[in-house]
């Protein structure tokens, strides 16, 4: 199983170093580490040395691509690119991103059709930056249904641009069970962010101490999307990690 670690609390860089797992930078997931990029890029380099496997976590808070606020679209564009720019950098491949989808949007069926097409015409604009060799996943966030959600990843038809897929985020967010999510979207994910929660709160719990059955979407994430794709814990990794050992999976 092939694991990475988020350090989206902050505290767990000693523990990803002693175990060579992978690292999910998150320094650049606040517009202001944008902004301070060259005061923060020694630090984040720092923090990747004697470490091999690494992916990035795009800006994500006060973004949207789907607004109808040119100032606020014009803003996500550049912060996006900025990202693109600080991973390629850093000489790190895999970087995600937040679906702009908004749960009001399946009040009317033309919303969801505005934010597939609006979508899908700004993540071709994006596509065009995106150096050789680096992948961009877009990460299901408040999304509800996988088919619109492979609409928009399908209809980009770009090598560069895959789905992250949040269990967390699917089992609060969607009344769609987790393993027909997976079924859904298939190949297309090529990251995961793995924790636990109660089906209500995004709490990001260790792993076997929530109410989801996270053992059965490993096996069906590895059944339908490959055995290669990392899952990132977004959450307390050495307790997850023993979860994991007791069950077997790693």
């Amino acid at each position: 199983m092939n694991i990475y670690v988020s350090d989206l609390f902050g505290t767990q860089l000693d523990y990803i170093k002693q175990n060579q797992l992978g690292y999910e930078i998150m320094a650049y997931a606040n517009p202001g580490g944008l902004d301070n990029f060259n005061t923060l890029h020694p630090k984040v380099t720092q923090n990747m040395e004697g470490l091999k496997n690494f992916s990035m976590h795009g800006t994500f808070d006060g973004v949207s691509y789907t607004t109808g606020d040119q100032l606020i679209f014009e803003a996500t564009r550049k912060r996006f690119l900025q990202n693109i720019q600080a991973a390629s950098f850093h000489g790190v491949e895999r970087l995600v991103f937040h679906s702009a989808y908004r749960r009001f949007f399946r009040f009317h069926e033309e919303l969801t059709k505005y934010f597939v097409n609006t979508s899908i015409t700004f993540w071709k604009d994006i596509e065009q930056s995106i150096p050789d060799g680096m992948t961009v996943f877009i990460e299901n966030v408040e999304d509800e249904d996988p088919h619109v959600f492979a609409d928009v990843i399908g209809g980009i038809e770009s090598p560069k641009i895959k789905c992250c897929f949040d269990i967390g985020h699917a089992y609060v967010f969607s009344p769609v069970p987790l393993d027909t999510w997976v079924k859904v979207l298939g190949s297309k994910i090529g990251h995961v962010h793995i924790n636990d929660n109660d089906g209500k709160n995004d709490s990001h719990m260790p792993l076997g101490k929530g109410s989801m059955s996270p053992a059965e979407t490993i096996h069906s994430v590895k059944k339908y999307a490959g055995e290669n794709v990392p899952f990132v814990l977004e959450c307390d990794a050495p307790a997850s990690i023993d979860w994991l050992m007791q069950n077997r999976l790693m």
